[in-house]
């Protein structure tokens, strides 16, 4: 199966090169890198088995090919739609592909997991929401709305409804409950003052 993995990374890294949308700055490779390390990360934590780590890595590749056309409505059901598809190639069961599937689909907002592969990918998934980098990338998420949409967007109402996603988000995982909600916390008080800032200019 090694084999495979390695050939799989080459193959869908190719089809990121290839098929992707110049628009879609955020949902790219340098997002999905991201997410496949942090699915790596938390499922090392909880010591799960070979078949388990393969599947999130899977899931972790896959879960935003959805986006490689620029449209983000539904991407998660053509992202597992396109799983289905391609993964029986790397002679993965029927169980296996509809697990994965299932990952992909549980990353949707709003998130509502129900097994532990669910809920580790989706925090995987908005880890970005804990990291340093959470304020450019939440300016990188407005570039790429604006550039799929083709409409430009106020940065104080952006970070406002950005304030609102992050206040009505949780982390699933104990692992992210204990490693990423402090460094969310951090960002979410950095966003606010950030809004207080631009509320200031514009009066």
């Amino acid at each position: 199966m090694e084999q495979q993995l390695e050939n799989f990374e080459v193959v869908i890294r190719k089809m990121f090169a290839e098929r992707l949308n110049p628009n879609v700055c955020y949902h790219n490779l340098a997002h999905t890198l991201s997410i496949v390390e942090k699915v790596r990360e938390i499922g090392l934590y909880y010591q799960l088995d070979r078949a388990e780590m393969e599947d999130l890595f899977f899931a972790g590749w896959l879960h935003d090919v959805g986006y490689w056309n620029g449209v983000a409505l539904d991407h998660e059901e053509r992202g597992a739609a396109f799983a289905r598809n391609f993964l029986v190639d790397y002679g993965l069961n029927e169980g296996r592909i509809e697990r994965i599937c299932q990952a992909i689909l549980s990353t949707k907002v709003p998130q509502q997991p129900k097994t532990l592969l669910e809920k580790i990918i989706g925090d995987a998934d908005l880890y970005h929401l804990s990291s340093d980098q959470c304020y450019l990338q939440t300016l990188l998420l407005k570039r790429e709305f604006e550039q799929l949409n083709d409409k430009k967007v106020d940065l104080l109402d952006w970070l406002k409804n950005s304030e609102r996603f992050m206040m009505g988000h949780h982390y699933h995982t104990d692992y992210a409950l204990q490693f990423f909600a402090p460094g969310k916390e951090e960002n979410l008080n950095y966003l606010r003052n950030k809004i207080s800032e631009l509320a200031k200019e514009a009066i």
